[in-house]
């Protein structure tokens, strides 16, 4: 389904304008023309990005669910939304949106034929509460857990950011010492004409490289990173490789692994509460497009559905990869209990506070080694300059 701008007289020969959702050009000009619409002009609309971030999306969700409360008609309800929407291209899918269910189809019929903007878990989720008639509830159910799931990412980023952000300090502030700094302490030793430490001397030999190549260089590693990010991106196999170097990290490993199980047991409990089948809700995790933590945890759910298929249960199914041993033993309960989904959100919140708990830790060891390596590096650049005045003073002591 794409989105066109029209132009047209209507039978009161006035012009009118507008949006109209249709899957090819001719298609729109017959809806248009079927309203008795006249010199009918059609124009493609092509949407450059799709960008949206989770705090819209979550703040979207969260008033969607607000206003269906309230009972509102789901076309008024993304009327409202629209025209309170601060992000452009948020508003123009509300307004796609709005068509689509102007032009008769359903809201999930709708999402699935623009589905940029919400996951396949969340338009199943919204259909099932189409038919039930419990959409207002399945949209605050989707609203909060993606507030849950957009706090632990802004944790995990801030853990992950202050050491990316002190390591540029301090690698800035050496560059800046071999630019500034040590060509002054040269120029002094050559006028001295004394024998310098071998750490002096390799000092001496980068602050003359980054003076010569420093441009080139700097350009050299801009290239080498936008080439690394693309790489990234477009390489599965590449994103598996770095998942499990980051799983062999002591730490970070641990970090990983309970915030996989965190993600994974609140969707599949979101996903079975709301009456979807394991099997479907295993298969939303199958999808390409899911982002990179999720390569490794892919390759555990078409093992567990294979073993599925097979007549095992879940509990048995599972890898101790993704669950341990202790989350296995709480499967095990909840399947013979019929209560797999509320066993799989206690699972879930059980593990949000030994991730919690795992984040301040690795923020309280960070703090101190990270002001170490700075220390380190601006100590060993002084250092290495000064070395030669302390064997000066040596020798006339």
């Amino acid at each position: 389904m794409a989105e066109f701008s029209w132009q047209a007289v209507n039978q009161l020969q006035r012009q009118q304008s507008g949006m109209i959702l249709a899957p090819n050009v001719e298609q729109a000009k017959v809806q248009l023309l079927a309203r008795g619409l006249q010199q009918v002009k059609v124009r493609r609309n092509w949407r450059l990005s799709s960008a949206v971030s989770h705090a819209e999306m979550c703040e979207l969700m969260q008033q969607m669910a607000m206003l269906l409360q309230a009972t509102l008609p789901l076309k008024t309800v993304l009327q409202m939304l629209s025209l309170n929407c601060q992000s452009e291209k948020l508003q123009r899918w509300l307004q796609r949106l709005e068509y689509g269910i102007a032009a008769g189809y359903s809201f999930s019929q709708t999402l699935s034929q623009d589905p940029q903007f919400l996951s396949e878990r969340d338009r199943q989720l919204i259909r099932i509460g189409e038919t039930s008639g419990q959409l207002a509830q399945i949209c605050r159910q989707i609203g909060e857990d993606k507030a849950k799931k957009l706090a632990l990412q802004r944790k995990l980023q801030k853990i992950l950011l202050y050491p990316m952000m002190v390591l540029l300090i301090s690698f800035s502030l050496t560059v800046l010492l071999l630019l500034f700094v040590v060509p002054q302490f040269a120029e002094m030793y050559q006028q001295n004409q004394q024998q310098l430490p071998l750490f002096t001397q390799f000092l001496l030999q980068q602050s003359q490289i980054l003076q010569d190549y420093g441009g080139r260089l700097a350009l050299l590693f801009a290239l080498l990173i936008a080439i690394i990010i693309r790489v990234y991106r477009q390489n599965g196999r590449m994103r598996r490789k770095l998942a499990q170097w980051l799983e062999m990290l002591p730490l970070f490993g641990r970090l990983n692994q309970l915030s996989l199980i965190v993600d994974s047991s609140r969707n599949l409990a979101l996903m079975l509460n709301a009456g979807i089948s394991l099997n479907q809700a295993l298969q939303t995790f199958l999808n390409p497009q899911k982002s990179a933590e999720y390569s490794l945890l892919q390759q555990e759910i078409s093992q567990s559905l294979q073993l599925l298929q097979q007549g095992y249960a879940f509990s048995q199914s599972v890898s101790s990869r993704w669950f341990p041993q202790q989350a296995q033993q709480m499967l095990v309960v909840g399947e013979k209990s019929g209560c797999l989904g509320q066993m799989l959100q206690h699972i879930a919140d059980n593990y949000q506070r030994q991730l919690n708990h795992q984040i301040d830790l690795l923020s309280q060891l960070l703090e101190p080694l990270l002001m170490l390596l700075i220390g380190g590096l601006i100590g060993a650049v002084m250092l290495g300059m000064y070395l030669p005045i302390f064997d000066m003073g040596a020798m006339l002591g």
